[in-house]
């Protein structure tokens, strides 16, 4: 017989996204867009099983969830949130914290305070229209952690099309000859776009935000050296 979950005794991290005013897509619209979110949430699934302690599962129709067992991914899970999904914003709340029932292989039926913080994260996140994610339970670094994806959300929302392009070119690693040669068009005009985009003080704050989750958050998380 196959072996029950077993109750965790470390911490980890809760991760509940809901689909903002999803029922304000007209009725045609809507199955596409849910399956659109189904492989959402595959994707993410397919991409860090190394730091998903319990699969991402939808939950509701416009909502899915999911435990992390290490915090350095969240920062990119965000991102391919917002690069993969642009048919709906989508509000995040992320809650740290024990588990009170065993870890299946998908997240649902799971409770505890870990859950419990990343719903109250969440349902903040929708009352004040609080986008990039929300952090709870992670004490005195709530407030670090939400000022910076709030600024780095912020910034995003004021990128033009254009800009956006070569910010996830960028963040792929490619250099801006390769975006030029890519978009057939000059370095200059790459150079340009990029500075007035504000591409450099938006890669030091998202680098602040990843020190404070390497170096503060990780070691709060009993298994998270991966």
């Amino acid at each position: 017989m196959p072996s029950s979950p077993e109750l965790r005794k470390e911490p980890c991290i809760a991760f509940i996204v809901d689909m903002v005013k999803s029922r304000a897509l007209p009725s045609n619209e809507r199955p596409q867009v849910q399956t659109r979110f189904q492989d959402l949430v595959n994707h993410l699934n397919k991409k860090y099983p190394k730091q998903i302690l319990s699969r991402f599962v939808i939950t509701l129709g416009d909502e899915f969830q999911g435990l992390l067992r290490s915090a350095i991914s969240i920062p990119d899970i965000i991102s391919d949130m917002e690069e993969i999904f642009p048919d709906r914003v989508l509000c995040v709340g992320v809650g740290f914290g024990l588990l009170y029932t065993p870890v299946p292989k998908q997240a649902i039926n799971v409770d505890g305070p870990a859950l419990h913080n990343a719903r109250s994260a969440i349902e903040k996140a929708k009352d004040k229209n609080l986008l990039g994610g929300v952090f709870e339970g992670f004490g005195d670094l709530d407030k670090i952690l939400n000022g910076i994806t709030r600024i780095l959300w912020f910034h995003r929302s004021q990128l033009t099309s254009h800009q956006r392009t070569f910010f996830t070119m960028l963040l792929a690693g490619d250099s801006q000859t390769e975006i030029a040669h890519a978009r057939n068009i000059s370095r200059q005009a790459v150079s340009k776009q990029v500075m007035s985009a504000g591409w450099q003080p938006y890669m030091e704050c998202e680098a602040a935000w990843r020190l404070v989750l390497q170096k503060y958050v990780e070691p709060m998380i009993g298994d998270s050296h991966l």
